[in-house]
């Protein structure tokens, strides 16, 4: 029987890891932080790490465990763990199968969108206007938005991380918005309109990630999307294309 190492607190990831769990087939599921094991199912066969892993380590895990198969299921923006679990596969002495998934393409070219390649051509074009942003790129990179703390709404994962990171980068605890999503098109609407928001910034999360409901709810107020495209296209396969390859091993 096969031994799968998921990569992944992503929607993706935990789809896959319960899929496996139903199965009964020996899984490892690995999540960045704490909060990502938080919201996990009960697993009956799935074990749970909640460790950032370097190349070697993640090397090290799949050796000791004897590994078959590993998917990354990881966040699209997460492009150093994925860099690390190619490098990794790269180095082992033995052959695994190996997935990535791709989130479901999503079309940014439409309405008023305002797009940028990276975080600082975003806020240097945001420096120069006024009004309220609604930020929902998460916590991770919000240091980089600290010149903007002063009109910043942060929509972040409801972790005592996250509240942190939001308050270290200068962000008031008034303006922290600490919830689990994704968020429908009605509440981002009322989101914006409660804020008076005049801005809001994201990422291409896909479809699980709301992207559609956070275009369509500025389109319906006014509010102007500004999208962080990613570094690179997202290659890989679907999640159901990659559920069915893991029940065929």
């Amino acid at each position: 029987m096969s031994k799968i190492l998921i990569f992944g607190g992503t929607t993706e990831g935990r789809e896959l890891a319960t899929v496996c769990d139903k199965l009964k087939l020996d899984t490892i599921l690995c999540v960045a932080t704490e909060y990502g094991r938080e919201v996990l199912p009960q697993f009956y066969h799935v074990k749970v790490s909640e460790k950032r892993l370097n190349t070697d380590e993640i090397v090290s895990l799949i050796e000791e465990n004897r590994i078959d198969c590993v998917i990354d299921a990881t966040h699209p923006y997460a492009y150093e763990i994925s860099k690390n679990i190619l490098a990794a596969i790269k180095s082992l002495s033995k052959e695994v199968k190996f997935f990535r998934v791709k989130r479901e393409s999503m079309d940014v070219t439409k309405g008023h969108n305002l797009e940028f390649n990276s975080n600082n051509e975003a806020i240097e074009y945001l420096l120069k206007t006024k009004g309220n942003i609604l930020l929902t790129t998460g916590s991770k990179e919000i240091a980089q938005f600290a010149k903007l703390c002063d009109r910043i709404f942060a929509r972040v994962l409801p972790s005592v991380d996250s509240i942190n990171a939001c308050i270290s980068a200068g962000v008031a605890s008034k303006n922290i918005i600490a919830m689990q999503g994704p968020f429908s098109r009605n509440l981002n609407e009322a989101i914006i309109k409660e804020l008076h928001c005049k801005y809001l910034v994201t990422k291409v999360s896909g479809k699980s990630g709301g992207f559609d409901e956070k275009i369509e709810a500025c389109e319906n107020t006014g509010c102007i999307p500004v999208i962080i495209l990613p570094q690179s296209e997202d290659v890989g396969i679907s999640l159901d294309e990659c559920i069915q390859n893991v029940k065929n091993l």
